[in-house]
């Protein structure tokens, strides 16, 4: 046997996967994720996988119900390949287009070459229920225990959807790190605390932009770089701000990365979507993004404009309102806060600091220059006038005046501030125009993730660390 096929062999096996004929190499396999649509008037899903420099021929085909019984009603996807050349690199990256699917029903689909079936899995279209069961994590993707064991609690909860809050692989967002250290734990063959779970086969992750994802942004240092709008595909119903993600690189590679991501780059930095009755809005905040763009601002307005029955939840990387050591200067998204509140947002999800935390759910009023706008210093912090719904406990009292922010940043990455866990005079900071006591719940000692359910007229919020205990809990009414 030559090292070629035993070395594909072994990949297949790692994978759980039939050995590819031809030696064709998949380096990474099948996975679904949500497509453009964002509203629930269609429904449909895309599946991406990528091999080595050997194009084949690739047949995907899907039908309702959970196998292939062999019935008429088998559907054929249209494959779209895409030769990658990253530096040195050449590989195939394909996307294949579920259309025309219902809502509330499980499908089934395969990948095939030559009659040979390399992944089969069901998956779950979106609900128009007023139901929603989700996890929310972010800074994830380095290889580490913490982030397989959240892996594995997520996948005994099976959730809807999974949205990750940004900094999706470590260091720089590059291709690499996807392979070794983003897809081998959600794509793992099988669930294990150890090694995490097959998530990504069969569940939609939605996911931000953070600063890692972007880190490698200039592709005569990492050709493979950007990588989240290869790997991603989300709904494009989002504007194109003033100032976007900077893509730097010789003339033919930055050609041919706008080539590869077709719209995605810079369309998909910023969108929305709704699943039963939550609808859900993903910001880029990184340090170029200016929360106040005019077009932004008009999006945001007319995101919320109707559906006054939905639960409404913002998300974003960088926190505005955070309690940890790290990160505490960087403030700017506090500016977003008297409009979210106008909109009647409920919930904001932020990563970036690696740990819990969560709000009362509060009121801010920015502090205002002579001219009328909002002021900042040159770090980033935002002061301003705070108000605290002390009153709500989650329990007995569960209708909040404000929002909820929650910071859930401990999906993988090395913790930040673990001594200061669950330790409220170790969160202090000044002046009161800056902070004061508005974290509720501080957890820094142990990866987690969070747990939204809704129920018509009821959310519950729940963190649960990476051995599956219940960390905090919350239930919020309307």
């Amino acid at each position: 046997m030559n090292f070629r096929l035993a070395s594909l062999l072994i990949k297949s096996f790692l994978l759980g996967l039939l050995p590819v004929v031809h030696a064709q190499m998949l380096e990474v396999p099948p996975y679904i994720q949500p497509g453009t649509v964002h509203d629930l008037h269609h429904e449909s899903k895309v599946i991406i996988w990528q091999t080595d420099s050997t194009k084949a021929d690739f047949i995907v085909e899907y039908q309702k119900g959970t196998s292939f019984d062999g019935s008429s009603h088998l559907h054929h996807a249209k494959v779209v390949p895409f030769r990658l050349e990253l530096g040195k690199e050449v590989s195939w990256l394909y996307r294949a287009h579920l259309e025309h699917l219902e809502f509330d029903a499980e499908y089934v689909y395969r990948v095939r070459l030559e009659n040979r079936p390399i992944s089969q899995a069901v998956f779950r279209t979106r609900t128009i229920h007023p139901k929603t069961r989700f996890a929310v994590f972010g800074d994830c993707g380095v290889g580490s225990p913490g982030q397989a064991a959240v892996a594995y609690q997520v996948s005994k909860l099976n959730p809807d959807f999974v949205l990750l809050t940004g900094d999706n692989v470590y260091s720089s967002g590059l291709a690499s790190e996807y392979r070794k250290r983003f897809f081998t734990t959600y794509m793992a063959p099988m669930a294990s605390p150890g090694r995490g779970a097959p998530l990504m086969q069969r569940i939609p992750f939605y996911s931000l932009l953070g600063n890692h994802d972007i880190r490698g942004n200039d592709l005569r240092i990492n050709p493979d770089g950007m990588a989240w709008y290869y790997y991603s595909d989300l709904p494009l119903n989002g504007p194109i701000t003033e100032h976007e993600p900077e893509l730097l690189g010789k003339t033919h590679q930055i050609a041919h990365f706008k080539r590869a991501t077709e719209h995605r780059f810079p369309k998909m930095s910023n969108y929305s979507f709704q699943h039963g009755n939550v609808h859900i809005v993903c910001i880029d905040a990184n340090t170029y993004v200016n929360p106040l763009d005019e077009g932004l601002i008009n999006w945001l307005k007319n995101e919320f404009k109707h559906h006054k029955n939905e639960w409404r939840i913002v998300a974003y990387h960088q926190p505005g309102f955070n309690s940890s050591n790290a990160h505490y200067n960087y403030q700017v998204m506090r500016m977003l806060s008297p409009l979210l509140e106008e909109l009647g947002v409920d919930l904001v999800l932020t990563g970036h600091v690696h740990n819990y935390q969560r709000s009362v759910p509060m009121k801010f009023a920015p502090e205002i220059d002579k001219q009328g706008k909002y002021r900042s210093t040159s770090e980033g912090r935002v002061n301003g006038a705070f108000t605290l719904d002390q009153k709500f406990d989650g329990e007995t009292i569960t209708r909040p005046e404000g929002i909820v922010y929650i910071t859930t940043g401990a999906g993988g990455a090395q913790l930040y501030d673990a001594e200061i866990s669950n330790n409220p005079k170790a969160w202090e900071h000044s002046p009161e125009s800056n902070w004061v006591p508005f974290t509720k719940k501080l957890i820094s000692d142990v990866h987690s993730f969070t747990w939204i359910e809704t129920d018509h007229h009821t959310l519950t919020l729940s963190q649960i660390d990476s051995e599956g205990n219940t960390i905090d809990r919350i239930t919020m009414t309307r």
